[in-house]
């Protein structure tokens, strides 16, 4: 137990001292951090002081004044009869009295005062043109019906109320001037006037109070128009929609990403129209009228002496919409042949707008590395090019089942295209022959796997005496072994050559040129190609004169033969 309060007061003295030396320390620094406070608080005080007694001397001195005057005021109106403050000679003596006495401080005030007045009407009376605006005031059938910015407002107001009454031309053939002195809806009456931006209306609620102002029977109603042109009115506009929607429904196949809309634009304006039975229709009304077509079919009877170009011209369309129209018509016509000139148009049109994925090619690059251990005009390719493949969204158009239009999506790489990359030779032949130029030493074996000379060049025992090239051969057989261009050049022919059979003959330049004899009727290549050294040509067979397969190979310099083996 005495280890216990030993402890404890230990603990208990420790304590103390803490709290002693802690006091102590935040008071010592509480008074640190005051200075600086203190100096910057006295100072604001002192330049508050100065500044009051300085700048503001004259109004604490007008103050006083006015202090002094409210005083005497007071005093004055304390020591006057009852009788004697009633009478404006009173009121007039002593207030002279105020003002010839405290002059200066009555214009002291008068300076402050009026400049502060004056800025809050200006205030008042900027906000008020801002709201504020000149317009015509619309007065029909003696009643006010609304503030516009100028008479074309009106003129639209009145077009759309011509619309909705169905009092325009086309519907009851009167004529501009008959429609403007018609009495349905009659002119107005303008007068300027001074009024606030929100007062003023627009065309659509100046139509609305014509109709309703007119002297005639309306009813609210939702138009129907189709591009612009009123079809009728429907007293419901859900029954409208439903017609609407109905015909969509019957083009729908039920296949995602697909679309089906009208291509013609409909709108549906809810408001007053004249109650009659040419305006107001319910919705087999309006089922019949959209079914139905705004023009018939057009055909023409071909008369004796009528052409196609006679034909389109008349009628002013192209030979292509003429042979659309009529996909069985030919150059030959008779007469009494009837032709569709142009096909029915029907009030609404359905399109279908599907989102469709095609693929394409996408053309490799060809790159080409110059290289010293090929000779000019040799090519080897590193790289086969190889095209890629792009798969592109489009949103493609139908109109009765024919493609109208298409809009890109988006373009998406599914496969890149592999660069081909081709050696082109830039080694010199040093080897040339000084009277021709011709290379000699320097061409290619031109048959792989056929090493052996049957036949030299030269003088032999056979009929024709003289050999003008070497006849090469595979033992054991050299039908089928490729050959090839033994250098660069051009094909000046391939095909068959009398007893020589399929031949191939290439102009290499510089006056040399080989020829190929006895090949098989698989030429690699044409007339004009341009072949690299190494290229194959075709294959060694046994056509033309020959008592087996091999081929015959000379070489020409300046258009005579010479010995092959000197230029191998």
């Amino acid at each position: 137990m005495e280890i216990f309060d030993y402890l404890y007061r230990q603990i208990y003295y420790i304590g103390i001292q803490t709290i002693r030396y802690g006091t102590r320390f935040f008071t010592w620094l509480l008074s640190v951090l005051m200075k600086p406070v203190k100096a910057i608080g006295t100072l604001f005080v002192t330049i508050f002081v100065v500044f009051d007694k300085h700048a503001l001397k004259t109004f604490h001195e007008k103050a006083d004044e006015l202090k002094a005057l409210s005083k005497e005021a007071k005093e004055v109106s304390k020591n006057t009869p009852k009788e004697e403050k009633k009478s404006l000679k009173y009121l007039v003596h002593y207030t002279g009295v105020a003002f010839r006495r405290y002059k200066d401080t009555f214009k002291y005030v008068s300076n402050i005062i009026l400049p502060v007045v004056s800025l809050i009407i200006l205030i008042n009376v900027v906000g008020f043109w801002n709201d504020a605006a000149f317009a015509l005031e619309v007065n029909y059938n003696d009643e006010v019906i609304g503030y516009v910015q100028d008479e074309t407002v009106y003129k639209q107001a009145r077009e759309m109320a011509f619309q909705r009454l169905d009092i325009n031309t086309a519907s009851v053939g009167l004529n501009q001037d008959e429609q403007e002195n018609s009495q349905l809806i009659g002119e107005a009456e303008y007068s300027i006037r001074l009024v606030k931006r929100g007062q003023l209306n627009d065309a659509s609620e100046i139509c609305d109070n014509l109709i309703e102002k007119s002297d005639n029977k309306i009813t609210n109603a939702c138009g129907v128009y189709v591009d612009d042109k009123f079809i009728c009115a429907v007293k419901n506009e859900t029954d409208a929609l439903s017609v609407f929607d109905s015909i969509l429904a019957e083009h729908e196949t039920g296949e995602e990403n697909v679309v089906v809309s009208f291509v013609e634009n409909i709108d549906y304006v809810q408001g007053l129209y004249l109650d009659s039975d040419s305006i107001i229709k319910d919705a087999d009304y309006l089922q019949k009228k959209l079914n139905s077509n705004t023009s018939e079919a057009k055909y023409y009877t071909i008369q004796d002496g009528d052409t196609l170009l006679g034909i389109v011209q008349k009628f002013d369309i192209s030979l292509s919409q003429l042979k659309k129209l009529n996909p069985e018509l030919t150059e030959i016509i008779k007469p009494g042949q009837k032709i569709l000139i142009s096909e029915a148009k029907s009030f609404l049109r359905v399109q279908t707008t599907k989102t469709e994925y095609k693929e394409v090619e996408i053309p490799y690059d060809t790159v080409t590395i110059n290289t010293s251990k090929l000779y000019s005009g040799d090519k080897k390719v590193l790289t086969k090019g190889v095209n890629g493949v792009e798969r592109i969204t489009e949103l493609v158009t139908y109109i009765g089942g024919e493609r109208v239009s298409s809009r890109e999506v988006s373009r998406v790489t599914i496969k890149e295209a592999i660069t081909e990359k081709i050696q082109v030779g830039t080694k010199k032949n040093q080897n040339t022959s000084s009277s021709s130029g011709a290379s000699k030493g320097k061409l290619r074996w031109p048959a792989i796997g056929a090493t052996s000379i049957s036949s030299p060049y030269g003088k032999r025992n056979l009929g024709d005496g003289w050999h003008g090239g070497i006849d090469i051969v595979r033992p054991g057989g050299s039908s089928g072994c490729t050959v090839v261009a033994a250098e660069a050049g051009v094909v000046t022919y391939a095909g068959w050559y009398n007893s020589g059979g399929y031949t191939v003959m290439i102009d290499h330049g510089n006056g040399l040129s080989t020829m190929y004899c006895h090949m098989q009727n698989t030429l690699k290549v044409r007339s004009g190609q341009r072949v690299s050294r190494g290229q194959a040509i075709g294959n060694i067979g046994a056509t033309g004169y020959v008592t087996g397969p091999h081929l015959h190979f000379e070489v020409k310099v300046n258009g005579r033969n010479v010995n092959p083996a000197l230029y191998l």
